[in-house]
């Protein structure tokens, strides 16, 4: 009943002078607080949060090593929405001992096979790759085209990776080579949703 018969205008400014002076005060109050107190208070771990988003089940992809973002633990299917060339999941050609280029999500809509433990060594069509891996969805992209981040990646430690991988350095395109850091940090934006 008092506020039917108040002036509104003169509530109006009043009430915004106390939310500015209730801003002002909780200001004061976060700059003191230490922010280990701030997370403690809070009914979740953000560390373990964003661990477990950025990381997700921890299983990778068995063609380029991408890791797995269905994120936590209770999932049927994985998949990876960026994949890599092979030759950083240490894929190389039998025949050249040469790290690969080829991209899992090209490969699984093409002719070409592949041979690794879980085959015996045997070679086996990407294009069933799910009879070797039926807990991974590797969507078809026959595109033949990875992010220029990774091209980037590859070109650039194509000769550290072979070392580590103990294998011959990939025969990278000549367009790879082009590829500017500038152009690699906007692919990864890109692919992330990061304007």
């Amino acid at each position: 009943m008092i506020l039917n018969n108040a002036n509104q205008e003169q509530f109006a400014h009043w009430l915004t002078e106390c939310v500015k002076e209730m801003a002002q005060t909780l200001r004061e109050k976060f700059k003191k607080t230490n922010i280990q107190t701030k997370l403690q208070s809070l009914h979740v771990n953000p560390q373990n949060e964003l661990f477990n988003t950025l990381i997700g089940c921890g299983k990778q992809c068995p063609f380029c090593k991408a890791p797995c973002e269905a994120g936590a633990k209770a999932h049927t299917e994985h998949f990876a929405s960026l994949h890599r060339p092979d030759g950083l999941g240490r894929r190389i050609w039998i025949e050249t001992q040469k790290r690969c280029i080829d991209i899992c999500s090209s490969s699984v809509v093409s002719d070409i096979s592949f041979r690794c433990s879980d085959t015996n060594d045997q070679s086996h069509p990407y294009k069933r790759y799910k009879e070797k891996y039926p807990d991974w969805k590797t969507p078809p992209d026959a595109s033949l085209q990875a992010s220029d981040y990774w091209k980037y990646v590859l070109t650039k430690f194509n000769d550290e990776f072979a070392a580590a991988y103990d294998a011959k350095p990939a025969d990278i395109p000549e367009a790879w080579e082009l590829i500017t850091p500038e152009q690699a940090e906007a692919s990864l934006k890109e692919s992330f949703h990061i304007k």
